[in-house]
């Protein structure tokens, strides 16, 4: 018997990015790693990968 595929969940994963994301330059940015005017692109590729991690994790099953 074939098990339906779980569908992922796009609120969790959208609002697991933007928590992730926003956790990770404040972190970066209190270490003095990054400082909040340099967040352009860095910050875009940030989010980019936790979406990528949260999307693939979504997934698994």
């Amino acid at each position: 018997m074939n098990k339906p595929k779980p569908k992922p969940d796009v609120a969790g994963i959208i609002a697991g990015t933007v928590l992730t994301g926003g956790a990770t330059i404040w972190m970066l940015n209190e270490n003095g790693v990054l400082e909040t005017k340099d967040l352009g692109l860095t910050g875009a590729l940030l989010l980019l990968g936790a979406g990528i991690i949260g999307l693939a994790a979504s997934h698994r099953g």
